[in-house]
């Protein structure tokens, strides 16, 4: 598997990257494990924002990259503030982190009263500095690769004097590159009114959201990065082939692969985000090691042709999107 090229980057990036967005949800060792697993199996680049784990996914990061740094590149993100980490709030953590080992269908709940915490839209010139040095010093480094803004909606204000922060920060040597990180429909706009906010831009797409195919394929995009390849896809596509058995069995069939094991069905979604971004990379994420290993192997040493993952996206074309749009 063939790795991207970014000019300033000095090594070659692998196509797979891991995404920090859950990392802090099970503590801090099963944190190392989890990078770990990504590490040693072939990962270079690690994801994350000022906001996840409320701020302490930065810090594990950095912690675990303290060795490797000059190996890997890192993504974080500005635009989403956490709350102030305090001592209430660690315990907090700490006790929803145990409830939900106990009572997992408790998490969806907590997770919503966690959202209330947090403060959006914070992309004032101040917000980017505060939030610039504050990943610097958690990530433990003296520069970000890539430094998009979070959820950033395009609006009528101009963007020139957070684009003239963002080029002096490059020009300092604190990041990179700067970019967006958003829904792909902000996305859009803004390739339209503020390119120079794209340089680097990151949104979900998977076989079942196909956003990619909608993306310009000129202009002033310099590396696609997505996410979102597996998650909700891969729980849609997974339910619709075991309430579908005889199509699960067609699927088996013409692919030459069994449909029933969920490791091959992440496989192949995995690898058709792969090979819908050739020259990008994509992001995944899991709180399985077992799992974090079996992905990356997946799309590092895949097992499985171009012809049979570009076949499994037109089977899914045929067969699950329209009895999808129809429920």
């Amino acid at each position: 598997m063939k790795g991207i090229a970014v000019p300033g980057i000095a090594f070659q990036i692998p196509v797979i990257g891991f995404g920090c967005s859950a990392l802090t949800n099970s503590g801090r060792q099963k944190s190392f494990q989890l990078l770990g697993a990504a590490f040693d199996a072939g990962v270079r680049h690690f994801d994350v924002a000022r906001y996840y784990g409320y701020g302490e996914s930065e810090s594990f990061l950095g912690t675990f990259l303290k060795t490797r740094r000059a190996e890997v590149t890192v993504t974080t993100k500005f635009g989403i503030e956490p709350p102030r980490r305090t001592n209430a709030l660690r315990f907090a953590m700490h006790g929803g982190r145990r409830l939900i080992q106990l009572l997992p269908s408790v998490r969806g709940f907590l997770q919503r009263r966690a959202q209330g915490l947090l403060k959006s839209s914070r992309f004032s010139l101040k917000d980017a500095q505060k939030s610039l040095e504050t990943s610097l010093r958690e990530l433990g480094t003296d520069y970000i690769d890539f430094f998009l803004l979070h959820d950033y909606a395009v609006s009528e204000n101009s963007p020139d004097e957070m684009v003239a922060f963002l080029m002096d920060a490059v020009k300092a040597g604190k990041i990179l590159y700067f970019g967006l990180g958003t829904g792909v429909e902000n996305i859009f706009r803004a390739l339209e009114c503020q390119p120079q906010l794209c340089s680097v831009v990151q949104f979900e797409n998977s076989v079942t959201s196909r956003n990619i195919e909608r993306l310009p394929r000129s202009g002033s995009i310099r590396l696609t990065i997505t996410h979102g390849s597996l998650s909700a896809s891969y729980n849609l596509v997974s339910a619709f082939l075991k309430s579908h058995e005889e199509i699960a069995k067609r699927w088996s069939a013409s692919l030459h692969l069994d449909c029933s094991k969920d490791e091959i069905i992440s496989a192949l979604m995995l690898n058709y985000a792969v090979q819908a971004n050739p020259n990008g990379l994509v992001l995944f994420s899991s709180s399985n090691t077992l799992r974090v290993k079996g992905n990356i192997r997946a799309v590092l040493e895949p097992e499985m042709a171009r012809e049979q993952v570009k076949l499994f996206a037109q089977l899914v074309d045929r067969d699950f999107m329209p009895s999808n749009r129809a429920s």
